[in-house]
């Protein structure tokens, strides 16, 4: 008799028309793993753009705020409006609007520190 026409092709043992297929918690342990090293590599990133920071032009920055004043207009003023305008022009559906005005309120955060250090940009800003 062919076992492979009655067993699913994950069994391990196969004996006439009963099998065993062994539970597997792979997808759950990966989770795990991936979300404790992203985290981990999320923080060293974000740290050490941390330590890049001057606290002489830090404070050069607080005493003259007008870069902060334009990075505030452009983050929740500018950034949002476009995709307001986008999600209007396009025509989608009400959620993925609201989808798309939060990542215009908040985008990738970290991608963009790493951008201005590799163009030498002002990280204290």
């Amino acid at each position: 008799m062919d076992n492979s026409s009655v067993c699913s092709p994950n069994a391990t043992f196969c004996e006439g028309d009963s099998c065993l297929v062994t539970e597997s918690n792979f997808n759950a342990i990966l989770s795990t793993v991936m979300s404790t090293v992203l985290t981990i590599l999320l923080a060293m990133v974000m740290f050490s753009m941390g330590c890049n920071v001057e606290i002489n032009k830090f404070l050069g920055h607080i005493k003259r705020p007008w870069g902060i004043f334009v990075g505030f207009l452009c983050q929740f003023g500018i950034m949002p409006l476009t995709g307001f305008i986008l999600s209007v022009a396009s025509g989608i559906l009400p959620v993925q609007a609201v989808v798309v005005l939060i990542m215009g309120c908040c985008p990738g955060g970290t991608g963009s520190n790493i951008l201005a250090y590799w163009i030498d940009g002002d990280m204290d800003l």
